[in-house]
């Protein structure tokens, strides 16, 4: 078998040439501590890190929501707090007023404490959130409740509590309705209902049924309060867990794109050392025979 002087060195210059190149390829990835320059020189590992940057970018907004609607149960769960002390209160001096030691001058004195009672929970009702909009209003910044200044209130009609995106298919309802809130059912609320209770008492005169029915609108009251905070309590911990999640799963894409973007550098300095060597004695190597002539060959 002949082989030409041509091909010999055509042969040798692109050995040289793709030893040279991965060896060039290998400094680039030491010094940038990154596997691919470019994306076309790995195509799949291009595009899965395309979809780790989206993710990434999804993660950052659910991550604010999240923060925000937290924020807002916490609030809400605060405020809750406050609304269920003041209906403690005015149970409390419902039961007073039911007895038969009060008289008609006793029941006005409580009368004008559960008219601020009355006053203290619409102002409970339309706290302001941490954006500067009713905590319990609609999602367009009205109020949550108006005191029409004859003893009924009046709610925001149809309204909604906007859902706040915290994943993938999954939202959360980040506060509550005043009118769900103080809804003792058969269309009474809380609030019309103490006030009821209130004009009742300095009326004067037999208040019995009307502090007995009183007494039973505010159980359900206190009932219908606990609830919503607990609805809210579990919105809660659900955020808290899909922030968990979210943390998570931050964590595995960060390592995934370290596997996929750098490089092992104690790896690629021991393979850029042998390619070193490697093409220190093909150089050797080709520059001895090159030099030989038809004559050394024949000796």
């Amino acid at each position: 078998m002949q082989i030409s002087t041509s091909l010999f060195y055509s042969n040798a210059s692109a050995r040289l040439s793709r030893m040279g190149a991965r060896a060039s390829e290998l400094q680039t990835q030491i010094s940038t501590g990154m596997k691919n320059a470019k994306p076309s020189d790995d195509p799949v590992a291009a595009q899965q890190i395309a979809e780790l940057d989206r993710k990434d970018a999804d993660a950052v907004v659910y991550g604010a929501n999240m923060t925000l609607a937290g924020s807002l149960l916490d609030q809400a769960d605060s405020v809750l707090s406050q609304v269920n002390t003041q209906l403690t209160r005015a149970t409390e001096l419902a039961t007073q007023a039911a007895t038969g030691t009060q008289n008609d001058a006793s029941r006005k004195i409580i009368a004008t404490e559960l008219k601020s009672i009355v006053d203290s929970l619409v102002s409970l009702a339309n706290t302001k959130n941490v954006r500067g909009q009713p905590l319990f209003g609609t999602a367009a910044g009205g109020k949550a409740v108006t005191a029409n200044g004859d003893g009924t209130f009046s709610f925001p009609a149809n309204a909604q509590v906007s859902e706040v995106p915290i994943a993938d298919g999954q939202s959360v309802q980040a506060t509550e309705t005043a009118e769900r809130i103080f809804d003792i059912g058969n269309g009474d609320n809380t609030l019309a209902m103490l006030s009821r209770l209130a004009d009742a008492l300095n009326a004067g005169g037999d208040v019995s049924a009307t502090v007995a029915s009183s007494l039973d609108g505010l159980g359900a009251a206190v009932d219908q309060s606990a609830n919503v905070q607990a609805s809210i309590g579990a919105r809660g911990a659900r955020i808290e867990l899909q922030q968990q999640l979210l943390t998570t799963a931050n964590t595995d894409r960060s390592e995934l794109r370290g596997k996929l973007e750098q490089v092992d550098v104690t790896d690629a300095v021991v393979q850029l050392q042998q390619m070193m060597t490697a093409l220190s004695a093909s150089q050797a190597s080709f520059s001895k025979l090159s030099s030989l002539s038809l004559f050394d060959y024949l000796k």
